[in-house]
């Protein structure tokens, strides 16, 4: 079983902006192993083209000994495996599989996708639950064919997989795993959903790592530095690790989170997750 003090550590690309070898050789430079690309739909398919030249970013982080482990899907309300649109739900699992296509060519080893999008209300929810976990078989068996894993995300506020209830119920049995959000738990404690998810034998594949707090008494994501906020750090990493964690340490921290006043450095950055990995925060 792997021991925290020995993980890779990774960030999500929505740190570093644009795909270029500058960034991955400033990540490379304060030693942060792995990235995470992390885009929307215009980006993947229109500016950067990931489709056609997945093989050659994934070359051009390796020059510098960066990475690439996962890729977030891309997702709005509009592209939404539970979207009450049939047609849109189709273009959704469409964009998706071509996506997944391209990063298994790259060696690329997780995707990551959201369950949902919001706002859901009660009546439909089990409808869109169904629909979730249709999506979810699907773009399993094409990550199984492209070599990689599928991690589906917990999400906050009227988003499926709110509980780890929901969660259990969508991926069981369905061969996908979970990327685990720390900041997304709004409704049940991050260290209660991680040990239902280790109870259910559920595995948690990827991180996205964040701290978040109240204001005005509303808990909600904030996406600051692990520290800033109210997690447990300690007991959550424990939790983390006897689901028997072997990914990195992946981050998904905005270089400037809405509520801080100045932008986060990449040493800053960097120095938080060594700080995480030592058991110091």
């Amino acid at each position: 079983m792997a021991e925290l003090k020995d993980l890779k550590l990774g960030t999500s690309m929505c740190f570093m902006g644009a795909i270029s070898p500058e960034k991955f050789k400033e990540l490379s430079d304060n030693g942060i192993d792995c990235i995470e690309y992390s885009y929307g739909y215009n980006y993947y398919m229109n500016d950067a083209e990931y489709p056609v030249h997945a093989v050659k970013y994934a070359n051009m982080a390796r020059k510098y000994g960066v990475e690439p482990w996962s890729i977030h899907l891309p997702f709005s309300r509009r592209l939404d495996i539970t979207n009450e649109n049939a047609e849109l739900r189709s273009i959704t699992l469409a964009t998706n599989k071509m996506l997944i296509r391209a990063a298994g060519r790259a060696g690329v080893k997780v995707a990551v996708l959201h369950p949902s999008s919001e706002p859901i209300e009660d009546e439909r929810r089990p409808e869109r639950m169904k629909w979730s976990r249709e999506g979810i078989k699907i773009l399993q068996a094409e990550c199984e064919k492209a070599g990689m894993m599928l991690a589906v995300e917990d999400l906050p506020r009227t988003c499926l997989c709110r509980t780890s209830d929901e969660m259990i119920e969508l991926v069981r049995d369905t061969g996908a795993g979970v990327v685990f959000d720390t900041n997304h738990c709004l409704v049940e404690d991050n260290v209660h959903y991680v040990n239902a998810l280790t109870k259910a034998g559920i595995k948690i594949i990827s991180l996205h790592i964040s701290d978040y707090f109240r204001i005005d008494g509303v808990l909600d994501e904030r996406h600051v530095l692990p520290g800033e906020g109210i997690n447990d750090w300690k007991k959550l990493m424990a939790a983390i690790m006897k689901n028997g964690y072997d990914g990195p340490l992946m981050y998904e921290v905005p270089r400037h989170p809405k509520y801080n006043a100045e932008p986060y450095t990449t040493e800053q950055l960097a120095d938080n997750m060594k700080k995480l990995r030592a058991g110091k925060i």
